[in-house]
């Protein structure tokens, strides 16, 4: 059965818990080390405070929805960004306006995700349940990670660590 999901409910959740420091660094750290999808990460734990687990139905679906947005448009975003720093002689005046620029274009190209995986995740949600949030976010993540590695080390185990604390 489909429940109704907000993305601007999930967006505005997004905002507040990355706006940890611990959490955007967690989040981060998976993304560059495991190739994790943050907002895929930030929907586990935003349904988790919903009172909602993440099942491998839903998973997969919302992987399927939103790759093709993120290999298309989010990575080659982030990565231009990110390469600016390479070209110091541009004018840092510059470098930190097309900076700018392109972030806000990556936001907004984050919340078109948000959207694609709040449309995924609603035919394929578990049952509305009485465990804890950090319970279960924990078990989302832990199967999100799960299909990007064979094994936890310190460092994702940390990161998750942080991610769980911040709910």
């Amino acid at each position: 059965m489909a429940i109704r999901l907000n993305a601007e409910d999930f967006w505005e959740f997004s905002l507040a818990l990355y706006c940890r420091e611990a959490v955007a660094q967690a989040c981060l750290s998976l993304q560059d080390r495991r190739g994790a999808d943050v907002n895929l990460i930030l929907a586990i734990c935003w349904l988790a405070r919903s009172g909602y687990g993440v099942g491998d139905a839903a998973l997969q679906n919302a992987l399927d929805a939103v790759a093709p947005w993120s290999d298309t448009i989010l990575k080659p975003l982030r990565a231009v960004r990110r390469q600016l720093g390479a070209f110091p002689d541009v004018a840092a005046a510059d470098r930190q306006s097309i900076k700018h620029g392109l972030l806000s274009v990556e936001l907004e190209a984050e919340k078109v995700a948000q959207q694609k995986i709040v449309a995924a995740l609603a035919e394929h949600l578990q049952p509305l349940s009485a465990d804890a949030p950090r319970q279960l976010a924990g078990a989302g993540l832990d199967l999100y990670l799960g299909r990007l590695i064979a094994e936890m080390g310190e460092q994702d185990r940390s990161d998750r660590d942080a991610i769980l604390a911040a709910l």
